[in-house]
């Protein structure tokens, strides 16, 4: 009887980074679900709670990742006037994202999320040749246009253009460009992004509790709910940056369309309105993420 040869370390690392961003992109996929479950919560609230529990989270996460003296070295770099001020933007960028999708979900429309998230790796390749001068395939040209006539569906499938899913995309886009400016850990920069939005929270909160008692301290089930709204964000950062040095390139922009296909299911599943018009639109974008995807392993093969 013949057995498996041990993996080698090398081996045995890909298969634990591979394992770790499938995680975090399922982790991401998931989030609809453990959001609906705050579907009493005023949105402000969740919002803001996010974002405060962001902190201990992302600082604990911070020294778990880089280590004790890596970790308050990177935090120090991070503080730097210049660094700061990236991160002050990208924080206001990031906030904006997670009130759009915070509020989609809460509103019932985990497909307009899903769309955002579905263009984003095709946008991806406009904003780099727009702004970084990266050259621009063939397939990837086809990936756009059938992406924009995608969206074209979507806004005659909704009675008017897909703001606040283009929105979503964009600010995620724009998130990911002025992060890229800033050379810091994930966590770190989660950590200091979250410092500096923590007076909008505190008042977000007040401005909740004007109409409404806050949830958080009221039933145990929304608190404990909110208050582990800061583990679901830096566990998934967590996972994704393990295995983002561990696997290629072409293996993350691959897995990168998990999270947007269960939350689709999520939408289809929890009963939102799926037209034929609608299914085109989705149908298009599916189209230019088959040859969005097929490029990318074209690409990879050659090198």
């Amino acid at each position: 009887m013949t057995t498996n040869p041990p993996l080698s370390p090398n081996d045995s690392e890909r298969r634990a980074g591979f394992i770790a961003a499938a995680g975090a992109y399922f982790i991401w996929g998931l989030l609809p679900l453990y959001l609906k479950l705050m579907q009493d919560v005023d949105a402000r609230e969740v919002l803001a709670q996010r974002v405060l529990w962001c902190v201990p989270a992302a600082f604990i996460a911070m020294f778990v990742m880089s280590g004790w003296r890596s970790g308050w070295s990177g935090l120090g770099q991070a503080l730097r006037p210049r660094m700061l001020g990236v991160l002050t933007v990208s924080a206001s960028v990031i906030f904006l994202n997670w009130g759009i999708y915070v509020w989609l979900v809460l509103e019932g429309r985990v497909m307009e999320a899903a769309l955002a998230y579905f263009l984003s790796p095709i946008l991806s390749v406009a904003i780099g040749v727009l702004f970084f001068q990266e050259s621009v395939t063939r397939p990837q040209l086809i990936a756009l246009a059938l992406a924009t006539l995608g969206v074209i569906a979507q806004g005659v499938a909704l009675g008017g253009p897909p703001w606040m899913a283009l929105a979503l995309c964009a600010t995620w886009l724009a998130y990911a460009v002025i992060r890229k400016r800033a050379p810091v850990p994930a966590a770190t920069g989660l950590f200091v992004e979250s410092l500096v939005l923590v007076p909008i929270a505190v008042g977000l909160l007040f401005w909740t509790m004007q109409s409404a008692p806050l949830s958080f301290g009221g039933e145990w089930r929304h608190t404990l709910l909110l208050a582990l709204a800061g583990v679901v964000t830096a566990a998934p950062l967590m996972a994704f940056t393990f295995g983002a040095r561990r696997v290629s390139f072409t293996a993350l922009g691959l897995l990168q369309f998990t999270a947007p296909t269960l939350q689709f299911l999520t939408g289809l599943f929890a009963g939102e309105p799926f037209t034929a018009m609608r299914a085109l639109s989705f149908g298009l974008i599916w189209a230019g993420l088959m040859f969005f995807a097929w490029d990318t392993l074209a690409r990879a093969r050659r090198a």
